[in-house]
Order: C-alpha cells, then structure tokens, then sequence
C-alpha cells in the first residue's frame, strides 16, 4: 500500500518524529552532567537546523562530532548563564513566592531579568551552532537578535515555558526525548530567522555560516 511506502508521506513523518526523539535523548544523556548542557543544546540546534532542511547526515555522529567539537566555547558560555539564571532565580522564588509580597517591585525585576537571560540563552546555542565566531561576537549577535525579533523571541520563549510545563505535569518522563521535538520547533523559527538575515545582508563578513565537516 502507498501509505506504508517509504517514500509516503506518512512514512517520511514517522521517519523524521523518529530521528527528532532520537536527537532528544541525545541531548539529555550528554546534558545529564549539568555543565555539558551547552556544548549538547549547541549540537542539538546544529543537527535540527540540519533536519529541518532535510541536509541532515547521520544523526548520531553529527551530533556527536558537534557536541565535541562545541564543547570548550558552549561550556564557557553556559556556565556564566547556569549561575545568573540560578542567582536570578533563587531571587525570583524568593521575592515571588516567600516574602509575602512585601517586595513587589524586586518579585518583578528578578521576573524580568530571569526572563531576560532566558531569551538571551534560548538565541546563544542556535547562534553557537550555526555561525564560527568568539565568545563575545556570539553574545553580541544574541542580543541583537533578542533586541531586533521580539515576536520571534516571544514564540521562542513560548516554546521553552511549554516544554517545562509539560515535563512537569508529565512527572518529567518527557525530558527524555522533548527536546527533539520542541528543539525542531524551535530550530524552523531560527533557519527562518539566519536565513533572512543571510540574503539581507544583515550578517557581516565576520559573522561566516559554520560549514559542516
């Protein structure tokens, strides 16, 4: 039968939600030490992007290779926004839930400012993935997207609250394989957002697209 044929398009969808659950345990297994969760959001961003072009090549050694390749510079990106986000967060919990909301305008900073680094954090690992650049260009390029594509930003974070949300009431079984399907959402919206930049011109020289090894 033509639904069953590998070239159906039922087929192909089965294949890609496959490789997608495959991709997120990859991504969690090598997150489980807590500080490679950069050096693995970094290589399930580059592996995604790839998938969601269909120039993906095989999935678990291209996502090996980035996560080796990305370890260093995601690393040193990430342990800087692992202990902000604590900080901020620790506040936020604090001023939110524990104070008896005498601290209205610090319960909405540190709101603000968790929500902020969030952001930033959800463009620095899709920027890391997608572009060779130091440590301080690709914070820069971040901000700049976070400044320039609100509406994006927005849907992104969207995407991100969604994906705690679900893990969550699910008893966190999810976190075992959501990543490759939120992260495909996610990495659609950012080769949507590269691109567009790309053809406008709006990426300088120094600012060249990575290219797969």
């Amino acid at each position: 039968m033509a639904f069953w044929n590998m070239n159906s398009p039922f087929a192909k969808g089965v294949n890609k939600l496959t490789q997608m659950l495959y991709v997120g345990l990859l991504w969690f297994v090598c997150s489980v030490p807590i500080v490679t969760i950069g050096a693995a959001s970094t290589a399930l961003f580059e592996v995604l992007m790839q998938m969601e072009k269909d120039t993906e090549g095989y999935i678990g050694a291209s996502f090996l290779r980035s996560f080796k390749n990305n370890f260093k510079q995601a690393t040193s990106v990430w342990i800087p926004i692992l202990f902000t986000e604590i900080i901020f967060g620790v506040n936020m919990v604090y001023y939110a839930l524990l104070s008896g909301g005498r601290h209205p305008v610090e319960k909405v900073v540190f709101i603000v400012l968790f929500t902020a680094v969030m952001a930033l954090a959800g463009y620095i690992f899709p920027v890391l993935a997608k572009f060779d650049n130091t440590v301080g260009d690709t914070f820069r390029l971040a901000i700049v997207l976070l400044a320039r594509k609100p509406g994006w930003t927005i849907m992104i974070l969207t995407i991100q609250i969604l994906t705690v949300f679900v893990c969550y009431f699910f008893v966190y079984m999810p976190v075992l394989f959501i990543m490759g399907i939120t992260g495909y959402l996610q990495a659609a919206i950012f080769n949507h957002i590269f691109d567009g930049m790309i053809e406008r011109g709006e990426i300088t020289e120094k600012e060249t697209e990575r290219i797969a090894e």
